[in-house]
This record gives structure tokens, sequence and C-alpha cells, in this order.
């Protein structure tokens, strides 16, 4: 996680050497990170509204609880301590191998991912910033990202001697999970060049984590891993109603990023930037702090674009 968080510091500290040689020349008597303005250029008080999108990568943390462990609130076990699944399991399993009976007794689970992450998530965002001089101003962000949680455990059975290497079956497992960050932040923006500005970014950041899906596939068949029952035994054959039982739930968390204000008119700027956050996400099980990151690209839009 180190290089993380170094490698968007030591990015903004190269733009920052990049362009003082060009402030050097200058020779004025402002503050060292100023430019020269010329008539016209000067930063007014002011709102901004913002776009963007980027890559968003959770951390394997909270990826653990897609893992399958029985200390899961949402589990393997579930579908292998019921009944009716347990049959199904066993018939999937004969229907695919030749030297599995239906009435094995040796069907086990063997390894968990303990390793499950997720994958790189697209991110949109929203925003708006008031702007008090050309330094700085105080921002608002809603962020939304659909994360995917896979990989495999695997069931084991003792199988016909002979064929050891067909005991082993891989069974995917996959969580899906939606995020909402709402960010409020303060910002300063170095003033050293009047096209490309680097920029530092801090705030507070409450976010929301809803779990839209887990299920295993063991074959063809596939299982859902949330209790949709409400705690009800599933019965194969019987009208059981549905519950839509909610997981998940909210978090808080601390954020920071760094970036580069690419500020083409004093209408509109492009912001690559670099962005971090340490906190906790409403997982059950889960709720320890940890670190996420991402990489986005602001559009953003002042007043003065929309103004006569």
């Amino acid at each position: 996680m180190r290089k993380f968080i170094l490698f968007p510091l030591s990015f903004l500290l190269l733009c920052m050497l990049f362009v003082q040689p060009a402030q050097a020349q200058k020779h004025h008597d402002r503050n060292s990170d100023d430019y020269e303005m010329a008539p016209g250029d000067e930063v007014e008080p002011g709102v901004d509204f913002i776009i963007g999108a980027g890559i968003y990568f959770g951390s394997k943390k909270t990826a653990g609880y897609y893992n399958g462990i029985p200390d899961n609130e949402n589990n393997v076990n579930y579908i292998f301590e019921n009944y009716s699944w347990h049959k199904q399991i066993l018939e999937e399993i004969a229907a695919n191998n030749n030297h599995f009976s239906i009435n094995d007794t040796t069907l086990r689970i063997g390894d968990y991912p303990l390793n499950i992450g997720y994958k790189p998530a697209m991110s949109i965002t929203l925003g708006a910033s008031y702007r008090f001089d050309k330094h700085w101003r105080i921002s608002i962000y809603y962020s939304f990202a659909r994360l995917v949680a896979s990989n495999f455990f695997t069931l084991t059975f003792d199988g016909t001697l002979g064929n050891l290497n067909d005991n082993i079956i891989n069974c995917p497992i996959v969580g899906k999970e939606n995020r909402s960050f709402f960010d409020l932040t303060g910002s300063y923006t170095f003033q050293v060049h009047k096209i490309v500005k680097p920029y530092i970014e801090f705030g507070a950041q409450f976010n929301f984590v809803r779990v839209k899906s887990f299920e295993t596939k063991i074959y063809d068949r596939e299982f859902n891993l949330l209790d949709i029952y409400g705690g009800n035994t599933y019965v194969q054959g019987v009208d059981m109603q549905e519950i839509d039982k909610k997981y998940g739930g909210p978090g808080f968390a601390v954020m920071a990023s760094t970036g580069i204000k690419f500020a083409f008119s004093k209408a509109v700027s492009i912001d690559p930037c670099f962005y971090i956050s340490f906190g906790k996400i409403g997982l059950e099980g889960y709720k320890d702090f940890h670190f996420n990151y991402g990489a986005y690209v602001r559009l953003v839009m002042s007043d003065a674009m929309f103004s006569k």
C-alpha cells in the first residue's frame, strides 16, 4: 500500500519541479508559489461544477466478506447445511463425475479463497465547489462505484483409487456490491503556472455499501449464498416467500487527493488526480480501518461559463 501513497506524492513533487524553472525567470515580488497574472486572469470568488470518472480500487481487507468462510454472515455452509441444496449439489457432481456417487459421504469443502480481491471498478463523480480565491476552495462530491470480488473455493471427495486428480472441484464464488461516497473537502491550488496548477485536497467522507449479490456455481448449477428466506430453512418444492434483506451499511473515512489542474481557460479545466481514503466500510465482520484508492479525471466548469 505504501507505493500507492508515495506515487501520487512523487507525481505532485515532479510537477512542481517541472514548472519551477519557469517561475524563477519571472523575478517578481509575489509569493514563491504565484506566477505573475496578466490583467483579466485573476481568479474571482464563485462556484465550480464538477463531473468526472476514473478507476476505483477496493481493499482486499473488505473483499474477505466474500471468501465464503463459516465465520462470515453469508458463507458457503449456508447451502451445504441445507438438505435440499446439499442433495442438488450431490446430484450435480454425480452428473458430471463418473467416479462420484450421489450417496458419497466424503464430499467436503476444501480450501477457501482467503486472498480474494476486488477487480478495478469504474467510478463516476459529480460535485460542486466554492472558490474563495485563486488558492482556496471547499468542495462536495458524490461518487459511485460497483465492485466485483471473485475467486474459487474447492470441494474435495475421496474418489476412486487411481483417479486422484479428479477429486478436487473448483467452484467460482462471486460477490457484487454498490458503493456510494460523499466527500466534503478543502483544497489548495499552487499558482505556479498559467495553465499547469498542482493542487492538494483533504477532507472527510461518508460512505454507504450495499451487497447486491453473492453466488457460487457448482458445475452448471448456480446457488445464492445470501439468506433470502429470513433464516427459514429452504425446502425444495415448497412455495417459500423471499425476503429482500439488506446487507451492508454506512461507513466513514478521511481522504486526500493530489493532482494537476490544466486550466485551459478561466471557465474550464481538466483535473487528473490520485485519491486515497482511510476509514471503514459497512460490511459485517469487516469494519476495521483500511485504505482504498483510485485515479480520476475531473472536468471542472466555472460559473463564468454560464454568465453573460
